[in-house]
């Protein structure tokens, strides 16, 4: 009688195997490269939203600083610096003096120096000292560790991490918003608060930076969000506070694109700048 073969041979077991285990590895991939794709997706959303609210809280600001008649708030500064390689992205208000005159200067700036503009008010009642800053202060930090840098490609040192100050702030009689940059952050305010509540002489570090001019109006401000954090990577996506931004819309993310505009040496890419 002839014998019948039952079952699978061990290389059709190990083809089978094989098979599989080639699917599971696509399908593990390709979930993982899909979630890190949305978390980058997430991470360039977040942030262009964080800059985002920054102008609509300033344009949709409370009339009082402190809750008491003689302050107001007039904008933002935003204070990008390095902790530790990555990013310390600090939020405050901009607080100063009730305009109620004409000071006689359409400079909003040099309003903001004749109106006393700090980031700090002084909370305490009569001769008590109490150095506060104004409301609250945001702590930023990208999703997902992802970082903002600079649009200067990779060197030997890597990625540059973005440092650098925003003062976004309304002008104090037409209500009109201006943005200025400035390459340095604005330096030592929880040491500027520490030495005001404890009675030492202290500059307000806000009024020196605009007094020295290191702010200027803004022309574009481009800001590279890496999701590789300080690792080499092609996906930096660039977004911009467009030149003369007066509100939310002036920030926008920019297609992962060449776009050239001009000629000779007027002629520059408005595209993606980040290398």
């Amino acid at each position: 009688m002839k014998r019948i073969r039952r079952g699978f041979t061990l290389v059709e077991v190990s083809l089978f195997l094989a098979i599989t285990a080639a699917i599971f590895v696509s399908i593990a991939v390709g979930t993982q490269n899909s979630i890190f794709q949305q978390r980058y997706n997430d991470a360039v959303q977040n942030f262009a939203e964080f800059l985002r609210s920054i102008y609509s809280q300033v344009t949709n600001v409370q009339s009082e600083g402190d809750g008491r008649s003689g302050y107001a708030i007039y904008g933002k500064l935003v204070n990008f610096e390095i902790d530790n390689g990555n990013n310390k992205i600090t939020t405050y208000n901009v607080v100063g003096e009730v305009a109620e005159d004409d000071l006689g200067n359409d400079n909003v700036l040099e309003r903001l120096k004749k109106l006393s503009a700090d980031v700090v008010l002084n909370k305490g009642d009569g001769e008590k000292i109490e150095y506060e800053p104004v409301g609250f202060v945001e702590n930023y930090r990208p999703r997902w560790a992802s970082q903002i840098q600079t649009t200067g490609g990779w060197n030997d040192d890597g990625y540059n991490v973005y440092t650098g100050a925003l003062l976004i702030v309304r002008h104090p009689s037409s209500g009109t918003v201006y943005t200025y940059s400035s390459n340095e952050p604005i330096k030592n305010v929880d040491e500027y608060i520490r030495s005001l509540n404890s009675g030492l002489s202290a500059e307000n570090q806000l009024l020196v930076n605009i007094e020295n001019k290191e702010f200027s109006a803004a022309n574009d401000v481009d800001f590279c969000v890496n999701p590789n954090g300080a690792e080499r990577s092609t996906l930096r996506r660039d977004i911009r506070i467009v030149a003369g931004a007066r509100n939310a819309t002036g920030v926008e993310i920019i297609a992962d694109d060449e776009n050239w505009i001009g000629e000779g040496a007027n002629r520059k890419n408005i595209g993606d700048r980040c290398e």
